[in-house]
Order: structure tokens, then sequence, then C-alpha cells
């Protein structure tokens, strides 16, 4: 059975660091740029390989210019669009946005990964709720926590440990190392470590 939601599964969550609160037309959730074509990258691969998107020729109506943005993914014959990415070029006093036309096309972008389900956190209203930010902040941090070069090494020794005297002497050697990392870090090596543990200690015999 085909899984329609594979692509939207690995991407619906935002971490909160790549984001900003804007406080204009009622106040929205912006999702920085440069994280969401990191996180096609991952997804998709290298852009120009993986993944790609074309524009078309810029339409000026009065202050506003929209571009016609396409995205493929997979293979350019996979292709969906165009969507009207749109950005004021002059404001109300005459100053013109000499970047308007750059972000015009990253609004179109931004609306075409949406659809494929980036951020879908933010654009179903989740980041109203801050107990969903709270944990999604929460969330990520663990993460990075289990990617970091401490964590990688402390799994590694705690692997090599095989008895829990063993387990005990690590521990206490790098007690004061642990106590010292941030919070994260610390969970992410005491739930190595318990689980270790388990691992290791003598089964009772019934």
């Amino acid at each position: 059975m085909t899984d329609n939601l594979r692509i939207w599964s690995q991407v619906e969550k935002t971490n909160p660091a790549h984001t900003k609160k804007v406080n204009q037309r009622g106040g929205f959730t912006a999702i920085s740029a440069a994280f969401q074509i990191q996180r096609a990258t991952e997804v998709f691969g290298p852009i120009g390989i993986g993944w790609g998107y074309s524009t078309g020729a810029p339409i000026v109506i009065e202050t506003l210019i929209t571009v016609p943005v396409s995205f493929w993914h997979g293979d350019r014959a996979n292709v969906f669009g165009p969507m009207l990415g749109c950005e004021e070029w002059k404001d109300k006093n005459g100053r013109v946005d000499s970047d308007a036309p750059k972000k015009a096309v990253t609004d179109g972008l931004t609306k075409l990964l949406s659809q494929l389900g980036f951020n879908a956190d933010v654009f179903l209203g989740r980041f109203d709720d801050s107990k969903y930010v709270a944990d999604m902040e929460r969330e990520f941090k663990e993460a990075a926590a289990e990617d970091s070069a401490v964590v990688s090494a402390a799994k590694v020794a705690i692997g090599l440990c095989h008895t829990t005297a063993d387990l005990d002497g690590w521990y206490a050697t790098n007690k004061a190392m642990i106590d010292s990392l941030p919070k994260a870090e610390i969970k992410a090596i005491v739930d190595v470590f318990q689980a270790r543990v388990a691992a290791v200690k003598p089964r009772a015999v019934a």
C-alpha cells in the first residue's frame, strides 16, 4: 500500500528556533527560508539534483509584485505549480524594496513546500498554542543532544562497559563533566546509561 503521507510525516514538525513571530497583518509565524531549503535538501537531496524550482515572468500590479513559482522533486517531470508568490515592491511612503522579487519567489516556494507538508504544524495553527511550541522546543533540543559529539562519545564508552561495575566506574569518572552539560545532553546520556545497566545486569535465576 502506498503511504501518501510519507513526505508529510517527515517534514510536518518545525523547530521553533527557525521561526519568529511577525506582528503584521494580524500576526503570524514566519519560517526561515534557509531552514526550509535545508529540510528539502535533507529529504530530496541537493537542489538541482533531487529537487528544484522554476519561476515565470514577474507580474506587477500597482505596489504588488507576484512571481509564478513551480516546484519539482525526484524527477524534473514530477512538477507542480505554478504558485504565485507575492510581495510589496513599494510601501505607502513610496520607498522601493529592491529585494521584493526575491521575497516573492521565497513566498511562492514556501507555499509550494507547505503543500508537501513542510512546516505543516505552523500552517495548521499549532504554533498558536504555547504548550505545543514548548513541546517542539524540547523535542528538537533532545534530538540535537542525541547528535552532539559529547553524547556520541559517551554512547561509545558506555557501550564498551560490560558489567555494572564498569558502568559505575565510568559514571564516577565522568560525573563532573556530565553535570556541566546542558539538560538535554544530560538526559540523553543518562537514558543510554540506564539502558546499558539494564542490558548488562545479571538476570535472576528462577
